[in-house]
């Protein structure tokens, strides 16, 4: 079974220039984006719980078309050249099946961000949902053993939204950029019509 870890370096791995196969760095989008959760998190607070469960309900409907997808990957076949075929269309024929392996890789690190998502979004709203209790249950429990249980609680508020909210850009950046890449495939393959009858 495959762990977070190996998801996130498989993924990390398909930032590269196809043409020439130079490295991306991921690091600074993974900067901008972690710059940029906490000031989302700090501003987007009015109708909070409207705004997650919006973006709950699309990420759902991605999720499942992200399940798809990796159920259609990992069932789908390689494409084969011919022994007849030319020295061009074996080079794309490995080209597309190592794009098809990348795709699964992308699509997995898309399952799990988004849903690492859902479950940060679950812990956002609970306050909201669970008013009451925080109210008569968790806050006087706190300030018995802070006296600043109030502002304790609005960081880790602040903290556990930053991440959902981190999440989300990733998630959302890592969907456009398989739907991008899942165009460029196709394109391969009509560029060089269908492999198998070459």
């Amino acid at each position: 079974m495959a762990s977070v870890r190996s998801i996130i370096a498989n993924n990390n791995a398909t930032f590269y220039n196809y043409r020439t196969g130079g490295r991306i760095r991921v690091w600074p989008r993974i900067l901008l984006f972690i710059a940029l959760s906490p000031p989302l998190a700090f501003l987007l607070t009015d109708k909070l719980t409207d705004f997650i469960n919006s973006i709950n309900t699309v990420a759902s409907i991605l999720l499942g078309f992200g399940f798809s997808v990796l159920f259609y990957i990992a069932s789908s076949r390689e494409d084969h050249s011919s022994p007849t075929s030319s020295l061009e269309q074996k080079n794309r024929a490995r080209r597309v099946n190592a794009l098809s392996k990348e795709l699964f890789h992308n699509v997995s690190y898309f399952v799990m961000t988004a849903s690492a998502g859902l479950a940060f979004a679950m812990v956002v709203i609970a306050p909201e949902a669970q008013g009451e209790w925080f109210t008569k249950h968790a806050l006087p429990l706190l300030a018995k053993i802070t006296s600043s249980a109030s502002d304790c609680l609005w960081w880790a508020s602040l903290c556990v939204r930053s991440v959902f909210f981190f999440l989300m850009i990733e998630a959302g950046y890592t969907f456009g950029r398989i739907v991008g890449r899942v165009n460029f495939l196709f394109e391969e393959k009509l560029a060089g019509g269908n492999v198998n009858d070459a």
